[in-house]
């Protein structure tokens, strides 16, 4: 059994000055599985030498929707087609909308992702999901253009899980079950299926309430918080994210 981080960006320029070292903390921990999310050309090139190193670690390629100040359209779509083809990742992602801090640029995400889950389903690939403050348009494209995967980061109802695992998608937690009055992800964690979980962290991202850097290192501390909600042994949710985790991908 191993821990396994669902959502992480080993390839991030925060992690540069010492990635060998936080890799080194995270299998320590007992971090053995990762799914590394890539979202520019620097994070690609440091996660594909971490993939040849580190097999069960999974890499996803995805254009991000805070990543469309400019729209290049049909070539940058294009580039992206050519690089899923060539480089062949596990996994497409993260992809989805952001009406939160990029309501500017709604149409341009909205063509964005369904272009690449379009391109998921050519390859046959899983998807990860970002969806902040855009829970019903995310679900209708998603009922729209099936696919299978996760919702990174969930922060919505336990109603809104519901409908986003009868679509088939593993719902997946970070460091918001540790924040102090976390009420809805809470609520989440407890009412949802445990064969529909994963947990993450999003390292080096969403960690207000360690006094470091976020690192995968850090999901045990997430694992300990959501066996607790649950009332199980932290071993027996480990079995189970694992199993949760290794489905994503046959």
């Amino acid at each position: 059994m191993t821990y396994c981080d669902a959502h992480c960006h080993l390839g991030s320029r925060q992690f540069d000055a010492d990635r060998d070292e936080m890799i080194f903390r995270m299998l320590k921990a007992g971090v053995n599985k990762a799914i590394m999310i890539c979202c520019s050309e620097h994070d690609l090139e440091r996660c594909l030498e971490l993939r040849k190193r580190f097999p069960s670690f999974k890499l996803a390629v995805g254009i991000h929707p805070q990543d469309l100040e400019e729209d290049h359209g049909d070539e940058r779509l294009k580039r992206f087609r050519e690089t899923v083809k060539e480089l062949k990742p596990d996994m497409i992602g993260e992809i989805g909308l952001d009406h939160y801090s990029h309501p500017h640029t709604k149409d341009h995400q909205r063509r964005f992702f369904i272009e690449q889950l379009k391109i998921a389903g050519e390859f046959g690939l899983p998807v990860d999901i970002h969806s902040r403050k855009a829970s019903n348009d995310t679900y209708e494209i998603l009922k729209a253009y099936p696919a299978k995967g996760i919702i990174h980061s969930f922060s919505g109802s336990i109603e809104m899980a519901r409908q986003y695992m009868k679509l088939g998608y593993a719902v997946s937690f970070g460091a918001s079950v540790l924040f102090k009055g976390a009420k809805k992800p809470i609520d989440v964690v407890s009412k949802m299926p445990l064969e529909n979980l994963l947990i993450e962290t999003d390292a080096p991202y969403q960690s207000p309430v360690l006094d470091h850097r976020h690192e995968p290192a850090d999901v045990a501390a997430i694992y300990e918080k959501i066996a607790q909600i649950r009332g199980m042994e932290i071993a027996d949710l480990m079995r189970i994210t694992e199993e949760n985790f290794d489905r994503i991908f046959l």
